[in-house]
């Protein structure tokens, strides 16, 4: 069966206009598969979801064939996030049914990337794509993608739950820097007095304290924070940080903050609605003290027993020893390694993404 042969359609950026046309785009099933999105999405969710992608650093864009919306892309930037500033997601690409195979993803694709190396400088792209879809593995392939990893039961797809593959494309040009210094191992000479560890729900009134942990540079060299972050700042985060579906505990020691950990919904998709994300900080003195485990055990009680989270997923960094050993001793598995995650002292650090999920989420995919 010979292929049909390519078209040159129109690529231009998706704007809040576009919103209608996009809800009746994806009112078909048929462009449901190989992306995330939910049957029936609204006008106001479109409206919405195109508002997130509004700053520079982010890419939406939209193949036009004649008056009608033939592919949509949407890549998006970390331009707040210093530390992954060189780093973007592409986070969802559809092709209307009847112009499939005719060339438009990549061309999609294409327009995101050449953005990113020539005006963007974005290093590391990355993608999450169905699992069990070979052909679509090996189209990102064709396009400098290399497969980092497998996301377990990472999406609900028709009723079932599947797997996603982790890809990503590196241009080294872009925001060159050499490897990060490996992170020290530190050991006690002697055995320390155990700790009376409370752990709470933070507040508001907690965001000097917050400040305080990340501005220790061994607590914020094992997150993606840095040590220069005002208490305002995490005033702003502590207060944006409501709702049933998450919940950030702080650690207690001696009527002082020596850590804290979030536990929160890796988005407002349905069709992810099991999945959440763990974040983790300690002051260095309270490293390797029980502190960890201790907050560990809020949020998993938390995910477990409360939220009904059925797969809890983090990244450490991949030197990150000591917490690497924490997680697999709670159950935490390896599920990939991903290539200049971020930026620390000076260089790039690749991070390990690991996942928990509950055996009975593993008996329903």
């Amino acid at each position: 069966m010979s292929r049909v042969a390519s078209t040159r359609p129109l690529i231009r950026r998706a704007e809040p206009r576009d919103a209608a046309a996009l809800a009746a785009l994806f009112g078909d099933v048929a462009m449901l598969p190989f992306t995330t999105v939910a049957p029936f999405s609204s006008v106001a969710f479109w409206d919405k979801r195109l508002a997130e992608y509004a700053d520079a650093a982010s890419v939406p864009l939209l193949a036009v064939d004649g008056d009608s919306i033939a592919g949509l892309l949407l890549m998006r930037g970390f331009p707040n996030h210093i530390r992954r500033k060189h780093c973007a997601v592409l986070d969802l690409l559809a092709v209307r049914v009847d112009c499939r195979r005719k060339g438009i993803g990549r061309a999609l694709v294409h327009a995101a990337t050449s953005a990113a190396d020539q005006w963007l400088q974005m290093r590391r792209i990355e993608v999450s794509v169905d699992a069990q879809s070979a052909a679509l593995r090996g189209f990102y392939a064709s396009l400098g993608f290399v497969e980092e990893g497998i996301k377990r039961n990472e999406i609900l797809h028709a009723g079932h739950y599947v797997d996603s593959t982790v890809m990503s494309r590196i241009n080294v040009a872009m925001l060159p820097a050499p490897a990060s210094p490996v992170l020290p191992v530190n050991t006690r000479t002697r055995k320390a007095a155990p700790l009376k560890i409370t752990i709470r729900p933070a507040t508001e009134e907690d965001a000097a304290a917050f400040a305080k942990v990340f501005a220790d540079r061994s607590a914020a060299n094992g997150t993606l924070q840095h040590p220069y972050t005002s208490a305002e700042v995490w005033r702003t985060r502590l207060a944006g940080n409501v709702g049933a579906r998450q919940v950030t505990f702080a650690a207690v020691v001696n009527g002082r903050i020596v850590g804290n950990a979030g536990l929160h919904p890796i988005n407002d998709n349905p069709r992810q609605k099991h999945v959440c994300s763990l974040g983790i900080a300690i002051s260095s003195a309270y490293q390797g003290r029980g502190v960890g485990r201790a907050l560990m055990d809020a949020c998993l009680d938390f995910a477990d027993n409360w939220a009904n989270y059925a797969r809890v997923e983090l990244t450490v960094h991949a030197d990150n020893v000591r917490a690497v050993r924490l997680y697999e001793s709670l159950g935490f598995k390896h599920e990939g390694r991903l290539r200049d995650f971020s930026f620390r002292e000076g260089g790039y650090v690749d991070a390990l993404v690991m996942g928990r999920v509950t055996s009975a989420l593993q008996s329903a995919a």
